[in-house]
Order: C-alpha cells, then sequence, then structure tokens
C-alpha cells in the first residue's frame, strides 16, 4: 500500500508490549531543587513584592500647600475612578497648582499663551485657546491618544497628559482644535533631554 514506507522500514511481526510504553509514558522527571527555588523566586517577585510595594509606598504627591482647596477641579478615569489630575487656584498669585496622577505637582503662573510638556510621565498644559484634542507620537510612530481638559474661571488652562504611568518614549505632541486645526506641537526630545 504504502510502496515509499514499505522500503525504508523493515517489517517487523514482534507483539506489541503496550504495558512498556505506558510505563515508560507515565514515567516522570524529577525536577532538581535550584529549578524549584528559582521558580519560588520568580513567583515571590512577581506576587509578593508588588503587594509589598502598595503596602510600603506612601500615598504619593497631593495638591502644594499654596493651592486654595477650597476651589479643587478633578479629571477622573473614566474606567477606574481613579484621580488623574488635581487643580486648583494658586493663593495669592495669578495662576494654578497641579498634583498629577500623584508623581508630579506644583504651581504655575499664568501666561498669555505657551506650551508646557513634563516627562515622565507624558503631562502637560497649555494655554493656547481652543485646544480639545491632543495625540502623542512615540519614537516607532505609534499614536496615542491623550486625555485633554480644558479648566476655566481663575485656572485657565487646558491640560493633557497619558492614562496611565507608562514611560514611554515620545517623539512629539500635537494637541488640535475643534475643527482639527493644529494648535500646538512639542518636540519631546527636547522636553527628554530637560528631564
Amino acid at each position: 500500500m504504502n510502496t515509499m514506507l514499505d522500503e525504508h522500514v523493515r517489517p517487523f511481526d514482534d507483539p506489541a508490549d503496550w504495558a512498556d510504553v505506558l510505563r515508560r509514558a507515565g514515567r516522570r522527571r524529577r525536577v532538581r531543587r535550584p529549578v524549584l527555588v528559582a521558580v519560588a523566586a520568580a513567583c515571590a517577585v512577581f506576587a509578593v513584592a508588588p503587594a509589598l510595594a502598595v503596602l510600603l509606598r506612601d500615598n504619593g504627591v497631593g495638591l502644594p500647600g499654596a493651592a486654595d482647596r477650597s476651589n479643587v477641579a478633578v479629571v477622573l478615569q473614566p474606567l477606574t475612578g481613579r484621580v488623574l489630575v488635581q487643580v486648583a487656584p494658586w493663593k495669592g498669585h495669578d495662576g494654578f497648582c497641579y498634583a498629577v496622577l500623584r508623581v508630579r505637582a506644583g504651581c504655575v503662573p499664568h501666561k498669555a499663551r505657551g506650551t508646557v510638556a513634563l516627562w515622565p510621565p507624558l503631562m502637560g498644559w497649555t494655554f493656547e485657546p481652543g485646544v480639545r484634542s491632543g495625540v502623542a507620537t512615540t519614537i516607532g510612530g505609534k499614536s496615542v491618544r491623550l486625555t485633554v481638559v480644558h479648566f476655566g474661571g481663575r485656572i485657565d488652562a487646558t491640560f493633557f497628559l497619558v492614562r496611565d504611568r507608562i514611560p514611554r518614549f515620545l517623539r512629539d505632541v500635537t494637541l488640535r482644535d475643534a475643527g482639527g486645526k493644529v494648535v500646538a506641537r512639542v518636540d519631546m526630545r527636547k522636553v527628554r533631554s530637560r528631564a
């Protein structure tokens, strides 16, 4: 039937020894102690360490003491409700104080125009009027949509930021108005060199 197979494999008439096959298939290799120790250490690093870090870390940074805490505005992450940005007027000054992702905080004087970006994580503000959307472009060319929120009143600035703390290497940030026209562009290579 299979002439090619018949040409290359000798026929055999020995009875099958299934007991031997099952015995060999069921044999388990014994795992050596160093391998078990390495696996246990890896589990401890990936499972226990993050939980321990949550217990040991402080609550991060908050609004500076110079912020008018009676007039605080926030940006929440839609799915988790986590506070991304806190902004309040700067007491005794024309400007605002901010806290972003509980990793960065400060106070900023108000300007007629201008855009500031900080990294990592990417966040910033602009005094340019009409900004409604923003996108960051990674060095590899991928677009990362930004959260963009305008605060009026005494703050009168538009904030933009990434939603997480992942430090992506970005090439630039582009802010646009409602019609899609570019209002501001920031070269992130210059921002990274100052960070």
